[in-house]
């Protein structure tokens, strides 16, 4: 059998604002999904934060480039903890940072898509 299955959350789905109120119906979705992995013998390994930044934090404060962000991410994940983590024991905090990072606010080939200052913004996404 499989012993490991790696998913990602969505924090769009969690937190659809990024911060503040709590989407019940997304924290219902993953955490069925993962009694349902436990209960077939498969440990969860899961990534926190796969690309899928909320809306409002790109369009209010420019997404990574902002420490707010990463102070959002900060509640964000702490909730994620409390609901989950009696149950999940692996986590990732990001997929593929530097990846993200330099095709975001470089090269504009992923979200958000940026190259206003290549030379500059990838080191503070990914600082923040």
């Amino acid at each position: 059998g499989v012993p490991y299955y790696r998913l990602s959350l969505s924090w769009a789905r969690i937190m659809p604002a990024g911060v503040g109120a709590v989407n019940e119906d997304g924290i219902r979705f993953y955490s069925e999904l993962i009694d349902s992995l436990l209960r077939h013998g498969i440990r969860p390994v899961v990534t926190l934060y796969h690309w899928d930044l909320p809306l409002p934090l790109q369009l209010e404060h420019d997404g990574w480039l902002s420490p707010r962000t990463a102070a959002a991410f900060v509640a964000y994940a702490s909730l994620c903890f409390e609901r989950f983590g009696g149950r999940v024991l692996h986590w990732l905090t990001l997929h593929a940072p530097a990846q993200h990072a330099v095709n975001g606010y470089a090269r504009g080939e992923h979200p958000p898509g940026r190259t206003v200052a290549p030379t500059r913004e990838p080191y503070l996404a990914a600082h923040n």
